[in-house]
């Protein structure tokens, strides 16, 4: 796996097509895609450049992104049925992208006959890069990194969780128990929540809604990185099961008590 030249392929790029918008985005490079979910010019630009290079890495690889997949919907079928494929989010966070936050992320996935085989999430305002391959270990701006994280009480961890999607009985139940942790930091990107994880930030973080290309790359260098990732459903998260929800914690034992405690209903 070209892992260094993919690196570099996501830093040419966000440096070309995003960081020279961020904050500079005119009003006719922002559309709705559909209800609550925007589409700008550096998405579109950013996937198109993504795909070419990475095309020019693997000339036989099948490539597609997020936007590509929202004009086409087969392609992700044909992605998961493919030899070997890349699959990309060009903006995660294109809302706070929008807004000039920098909680904006660029992931990437590879996968092999439909699994999870090596990811990238870039965070392009901080320049940090996060990868892994599986079974080889995760990457933060290139030094091996292993979860640190010894906390073993509620009160204790910072979390990420997103309940907004949630069906109101789950949603309701979670709202009143997030009070018992420290605080809860959501930051409304997946792939920026993933490398707080990574960076010891965050302790924990959990969605409802689990795109795979929001949720493959990070799910994947989370576990590589020692940390329990797993569907709230309790089965395992898959590019070809998308579960329902997914708690990303520490270790099994805390992912167990987090579960129990903010969502013993779902």
């Amino acid at each position: 796996m070209k892992v260094d030249e993919i690196c570099r392929l996501i830093k040419k790029v966000s440096a070309e097509e995003i960081l020279t918008r961020f904050r500079n985005l005119k009003e006719t490079e922002v559309h709705y895609k559909e209800p609550g979910e925007f589409v700008t010019a550096a998405d579109i630009a950013s996937e198109k450049a993504l795909i070419s290079g990475l095309h020019e890495l693997y000339p036989n690889a099948l490539i597609t992104g997020e936007e590509d997949i929202s004009e086409n919907p087969q392609r992700l079928n044909e992605l998961l049925k493919a030899d070997y494929g890349f699959l990309i989010d060009p903006i995660d966070g294109t809302n706070n992208f929008i807004k000039g936050n920098e909680r904006f992320a660029v992931m990437i996935v590879a996968l092999k006959h439909g699994s999870v085989d090596t990811s990238w999430i870039y965070l392009p305002a901080s320049d940090i890069m996060a990868y892994a391959t599986k079974g080889q270990g995760a990457y933060l701006n290139d030094i091996k990194i292993t979860l640190s994280n010894k906390k073993s009480d509620l009160s204790e961890l910072i979390g990420a969780a997103h309940i907004n999607r949630m069906p109101k009985e789950i949603r309701d139940q979670a709202k009143e128990k997030l009070e018992l942790i420290k605080e809860n930091r959501p930051g409304f990107c997946a792939g920026y929540d993933y490398v707080s994880l990574l960076r010891g930030e965050k302790d924990f973080s959990v969605y409802y809604r689990t795109l795979i290309w929001d949720h493959l790359p990070g799910s994947l260098i989370y576990k590589e990185a020692g940390g329990y990732a797993l569907g709230l459903d309790e089965q395992p998260y898959t590019p070809k099961n998308e579960g329902t929800g997914l708690l990303c914690a520490p270790n099994e034992e805390m992912w167990h008590k987090i579960k129990n405690t903010l969502f013993l209903k779902f």
